[in-house]
């Protein structure tokens, strides 16, 4: 997901590291019923994205429209 489209793409995980994850891309039904209303803010993707892909993200960003309880796993800045 991209928070607001603001060019930072992450991943929508709760805070304690845990995602929505699967073994296929998920569907616009199944993203819009894990996101909620917020979905229409995140710019939601399913991508599917392989181990080696999955270990540049590290960094959680909360989000206050969750307050805090799920927010976006972003990658490390360069």
């Amino acid at each position: 997901m991209d928070w607001c489209s603001r060019g930072h793409r992450g991943i929508f995980a709760r805070n304690d590291g845990e995602a929505f994850s699967s073994e296929n891309e998920h569907t616009e039904d199944e993203i819009e019923n894990i996101l909620d209303p917020f979905y229409l803010v995140l710019s939601p993707q399913s991508i599917l994205l392989s181990e080696e892909e999955l270990k540049a993200y590290h960094r959680f960003v909360p989000l206050s429209e969750y307050s805090g309880a799920y927010g976006v796993v972003l990658k490390d800045s360069p």
